[in-house]
């Protein structure tokens, strides 16, 4: 059967998704976009950016900055930092994990439109090119790489590299070289060498685009040398260096195509020889593509049937691999796919008149137009696109691109089927799904067949038989790896061959966990054999551990395949693939731990390295999962394990009395993912009590978050979590619960509150105090956290309740200040809560609750009131501050870019200041008619 034609997509609709963060303001727009395999960014006008999984298309978080209007976003192949440029010129990095944070800023290019972003291999360099020819550098450090945590710290370098006669026009990278295109010449660099070349002699005036071309036929292994890592070292400039004298070895990199005028690519070797020009004006001479979509047949039909395509004269203005075997480009009014081996035109589409941006990712290609619509278009081969419809119940437009395609599908498949589809193409609406189901099967029959017909080579040397057809990348990948794996090395059937899930997955663990000391070749295990050679693996590596290789050698070998998994963890996998993922790392852990018990002198050793590789898998794990797949999922083997990393991750070295209950806690501290615990405990609450205290009693920072939920759900609090919340003593915890109280709460509250006075554990009655430990609540604390929660009635009221129960209670002076003080403030429209602790007057600058003027009119009426004479020392004596003392995010007004303290700036109107702790001149909001800050949406 012969080979199904390339057909582009659209059937999931993004724009609406991705407006969704900015459907409630006209201000801000999307000015530009970059996708990655799990991630799509898009900059705005605003200067900040908004991040959305890629699949499924959802929005995860905005991330505020203020260093004007993006121009260009770009995530770093490890996903782990953002490049962006503003209209100033300016170039910032921030990193995306553990959590967003801007790195570093560059003014290499002040001033200067910057036309295009690229990064090196191993995401520690920023390429960035300009409108004037000028090229420069970004390098990560190596503390910004592994610390990201203090702004500032740790500037990137930044240096020119090269000044070019013409405007960049694309950028591209391939270890270590960087591949420049301008509007008149395109130049590789070698960038340990620090020397670049010209391509070829002669000269062109446009944008043209050129791009290394990385296939799956491309030997990965040999394109990133240990040399890049020199890079951080680089001096200066780059040197030009004449034709001929390049030292690049040809054989270690992918061909490179570059632009030429008239729908011409110049094939070129990585010394910068043209090997030969590629001509495509005579192969464009063809129809144009229906970009499939839901409900086209309207737009089917509007178009005319016949029309003569004469030769086309494109600029290939950008150039991008696509499906790991074609070459990609786009103009504003057209999208093309080629192949540069064969040198023809696998498809192009004029269906799009206004494109801005166009990215390729996989298989599908991101647009963006000039009104700011967006289209994800996805490259298939056509018995795939019509297989996925139908495996999806979309028989409609199943049918409909039947119907686009019927001349080629009769062409390749010689059958009554194919007619008997074609001849209701008019009485398509008048049928119901079942029927359509039903007249499609046996062409549905026919295409499992076709794409059954070659077995899939997986990575670990396992062939499956009757794998299926998925997408375009796959579907070549299959093909070129067309030799029967199984039937080579066994000389059985492919139906003998194939395999069950459960046998593959074992299968996989077997051949990688022993460090390929021996090769599965015989993939139909059953359960018995299954055990059985895990057994003799076992006895195998034990039999090795001995030999001339040192142990520790051994034990580094055996963690790369534990490594290899825990880098496949991607924010976008479904339930079965992450529990595939789970098993076998806990299963490869198990064999590892076994293999190695016998090693007594270096158990410490081991231990401690099997324990940074768990929690190195941990962290990747909670780092990488999504929230969106916790929340609806019942998979016990996934919640489980992410229970174990969250624990393990946040657990905190505290006391518990020897009846396993808590003792009191010092401080407590945030714990990491406090979004994925939080959505833990909503999960398990109903169903395993025992297991939410648990959590809690080793993360107790999760009481926070437990007793609301609690509380919520069941409405009655059980004197054991009134407790638990007691021998804690958490100052918030507390504030928490004891608006929760009922009068015989209160009088619980007295009897443990008498208890916890006597060092006994609220549980057993055993002392828990040590030495001279104090165990009491700081009851001023609790109150001062529920004045601030719930404000000064609330908090006044809880005091007298409290003083009820506890009569001999010590509370503080201090918070009855802080609570007249407070509500004053309430009854002037300032919720906020003043704090006149002693310690937190000592400990300021300003230690005067009020101004002189102030002072002297509170004294007086206060001693009218009490009807004696008041020390005017009790409100202090020093330096005071009379309003709202604030943490400022930014030391810049966002809309001048200017500091703060700019005199001219300040002027009489001085500065606003709102609850997301940004700031602005208000002479700047005056004159940009701001009344909100405009770094959120």
């Amino acid at each position: 059967m012969q080979e199904f034609p390339c057909v582009l997509s659209e059937y999931e609709e993004i724009n609406p998704l991705l407006y969704k963060p900015i459907t409630s303001t006209q201000r801000i727009k999307y000015t530009c976009f970059n996708t990655s395999p799990n991630y799509i960014i898009l900059g705005s006008t605003s200067g900040s950016i908004y991040l959305f999984l890629r699949k499924p298309c959802t929005f995860v978080q905005l991330i505020p900055l203020s260093e004007g209007s993006v121009s260009h976003v770009l995530i770093s192949p490890d996903e782990k930092t953002i490049a962006l440029t503003t209209t100033r010129g300016t170039v910032c990095l921030v990193a995306l994990k553990p959590t967003p944070k801007l790195l570093a800023i560059s003014t290499e290019h002040i001033q200067e439109q910057i036309n295009c972003l690229c990064w090196n291999d191993n995401s520690s360099e920023i390429y960035i090119g300009d409108g004037n020819g000028k090229v420069s550098v970004m390098v990560m450090s190596i503390f910004m790489m592994h610390t990201l945590q203090v702004n500032g710290m740790f500037q990137s370098p930044a240096c020119t590299l090269m000044n070019l006669d013409s405007a960049v026009v694309q950028l591209n990278f391939c270890s270590p070289l960087l591949l420049v295109s301008t509007l008149t010449r395109c130049y590789i660099c070698d960038t340990v060498q620090e020397q670049y070349k010209q391509v070829g002699n002669k000269t062109r005036n446009g944008e043209f685009g050129a791009c290394f071309y990385k296939t799956y036929l491309t030997d990965k292994s040999t394109l990133v040398t240990p040399k890049e890592e020199r890079l951080v070292n680089r001096k200066g400039s780059f040197n030009f260096i004449p034709e001929g004298n390049s030292n690049i070895e040809e054989g270690n990199f992918p061909q490179i195509f570059c632009a030429r005028p008239s729908s011409r690519l110049w094939e070129v070797s990585a010394n910068g020889t043209v090997m030969k020009t590629h001509q495509f004006k005579e192969a464009l001479a063809t129809p144009p593509v229906t970009i499939c979509r839901p409900n086209m047949r309207k737009s089917m039909y509007q178009k005319p049937t016949e029309q003569a395509w004469m030769p086309q004269s494109i600029n290939f203005s950008h150039l991008f691999t696509i499906a790991e075997k074609y070459l990609f480009s786009y103009t504003s009014t057209g999208i093309y796919i080629i192949d540069p081996i064969t040198a023809t035109v696998i498809l192009w589409s004029n269906e799009f008149s206004n494109i801005s941006v166009a990215e390729t990712v996989e298989n599908e290609i991101y647009l963006m137009t000039f009104d700011g619509n967006f289209h994800c278009l996805i490259l298939s081969v056509l018995d795939a696109l019509i297989l996925w419809l139908y495996n999806r119940k979309r028989y409609h437009e199943c049918l409909e691109v039947c119907f686009l395609y019927k001349t080629q599908l009769k062409q390749l498949i010689n059958s009554t089927e194919i007619n008997a589809i074609c001849n209701i193409e008019n009485k398509l609406q008048i049928l119901r799904d079942d029927e359509l189901s039903t007249l499609l099967h046996p062409l549905i029959i026919l295409l499992e067949s076709n794409s059954k017909t070659s077995p899939k080579k997986l990575d670990s040397g396992i062939v499956v038989v009757n794998c299926g057809n998925s997408n375009l990348k796959e579907e070549e990948s299959f093909r070129h790896n067309s030799l029967p794996y199984c039937l080579s090395q066994n000389n059985e059937s492919p139906c003998e061959t194939e395999l069950s899930e459960g046998k593959e997955t074992l299968t996989n663990l077997l051949e990688d966990s022993t460090n390929e000391v021996t090769k599965i070749k015989d993939a139909n295990y059953n359960t018995e054999n299954v055990q059985k050679s895990n057994n003799e693996e076992r006895a195998k590596i034990n039999e090795e551990l001995y030999s001339n290789k040192t142990i520790t050698q051994r034990i580094q070998a055996d963690l790369e395949s534990i490594y290899a998994l825990i880098d496949n963890i991607k924010p976008s996998m479904d339930e079965e693939q992450l529990e595939k993922i789970i098993l076998e790392i806990d299963w490869k852990m198990n064999v590892l731990k076994d293999s190695y018990e016998i090693l007594t002198e270096l158990k410490g050793f081991v231990y401690e390295v099997l324990r940074s590789v768990e929690l190195y898998y941990f962290n990747a794990l909670l780092e990488n999962i999504s929230v969106q797949l916790i929340q609806p999922s019942d998979n016990e083997t996934i919640i489980k394990q992410i229970m174990k990393a969250f624990i393990n991750i946040n657990a905190q070295n505290y006391k518990k009395c020897t009846c396993g209950s808590p003792c009191p806690t010092d401080e407590l501290v945030e714990p990491k993912f406090l979004g994925i615990g939080r959505y833990l405990l909503k999960k398990i609450i109903d169903e395993n009590k025992e297991q939410c205290i648990i959590l809690c009693n080793k993360v107790p920072y999760m009481w926070r978050e437990y007793l609301p939920i609690y509380v919520n759900q069941h409405g009655v609090l059980m004197n054991d979590l009134l407790r638990q919340c007691l021998q804690i003593k958490d100052n918030n915890l507390l504030s928490t619960l004891l608006p929760l109280l009922d009068g015989k709460h209160w009088n619980l509250v007295a009897t443990y509150a008498k208890e916890m006075q006597e060092g006994q554990c609220l549980f057993c009655g055993k002392s828990i105090r040590k030495g001279n430990n104090e165990i009491l609540i700081n009851w001023t604390a609790v109150i001062h956290e529920i004045m601030k929660k719930q404000g000064p009635d609330v908090a006044m009221t809880l005091l007298i309740k409290l003083e009820k129960a506890i009569p001999n209670i010590s509370v503080d002076k201090s918070i009855f200040q802080s609570l007249i003080f407070t509500k004053i403030l309430y009854h002037h429209g300032m919720k906020h809560a003043i704090n006149f602790n002693k310690n937190t007057l000592e400990s300021s600058e300003y230690n005067t609750i009020c101004s002189t003027k102030i002072r002297d009119q509170l004294v007086e009426v206060i001693e009218k009131d009490l009807s004696k004479p008041v020390n005017k020392n009790i409100f202090g004596n020093g330096a005071h501050h009379w309003g709202m003392h604030y943490q400022n995010k930014l030391h810049t007004c966002p809309c001048c870019t200017l500091s703060l303290q700019t005199p001219v700036l300040l002027g009489n109107n001085g500065i606003a200041i709102f609850d997301c702790g940004h700031s602005y001149h208000v002479n700047c909001m005056i004159e940009k008619k701001l009344t909100a800050c405009n770094l959120h949406s």
